[in-house]
């Protein structure tokens, strides 16, 4: 007796998340052309220009924390702009963002998450607080404030860092591209070592 096997061969098709951060975008703010020197005549061709970047980096699988300040404009061009931008953005609410026009824009399902005040995340043993005000969470070795709000501006502080697309600290990159999680855990590496050394100098001062 001849057995016939029907053999399926599946094919696991691994996708990989790549996870982004930005903030300070202010679509539909003309103002902020002339208070940031941004590289656009019009407001027009800044939101054009944004969204372009994003998409080209970003997948419908990303994911991409903005810190805050993401529109400058009424419900109907925010939903607009966020219709138009791929990944799951999670959003930090900003100074200029309306609590109510967000709940409603997160309830619609236009955002994966919403979050008032901040979040932390931990990636490869860093512990990341998510606010767009820079969080003065002391001089800890591994603890990092990821921020926004100070535009062109950069802290003094070494474990606060400004993600938002006018950086000066990503001022190398092309203006509104994402800052990634391995170009932040650079930056984070970079400053690792002279934290631990004030903190151990701080330390054993009081002793």
């Amino acid at each position: 007796m001849e057995l016939k096997f029907k053999v399926a061969i599946l094919f696991r098709v691994v996708k990989t998340i790549n996870i982004y951060f930005t903030s300070d975008t202010h679509f539909h703010h003309k103002n902020i052309l002339n208070f940031e020197d941004r590289p656009y005549k019009t407001v027009e061709e800044m939101n054009e220009d944004l969204i372009e970047r994003w998409n080209s980096q970003v997948n419908d699988d990303d994911i991409v924390y903005h810190l805050g300040d993401l529109c400058l404009s009424n419900f109907e061009n925010t939903v607009n702009i966020l219709k138009q931008l791929k990944g799951k953005i999670i959003l930090i609410k900003g100074n200029h963002d309306h609590s109510k026009k967000f709940t409603r824009i997160n309830e619609m399902g236009l955002l994966h998450e919403y979050h008032e005040v901040g979040k932390m995340i931990k990636y490869k043993k860093q512990i990341i607080y998510l606010t767009h005000f820079p969080l003065e969470i002391g001089f800890r070795p591994r603890y990092w404030s990821v921020h926004g709000h100070i535009h062109s501006h950069e802290s003094n502080w070494l474990n606060q860092i400004n993600v938002g697309v006018d950086s000066p600290h990503f001022k190398h990159k092309p203006f509104g591209e994402l800052v990634t999680i391995d170009e932040l855990f650079k930056v984070m590496m970079e400053r690792l070592p002279f934290i631990e050394d004030k903190f151990l100098k701080t330390r054993n001062s009081v002793k």
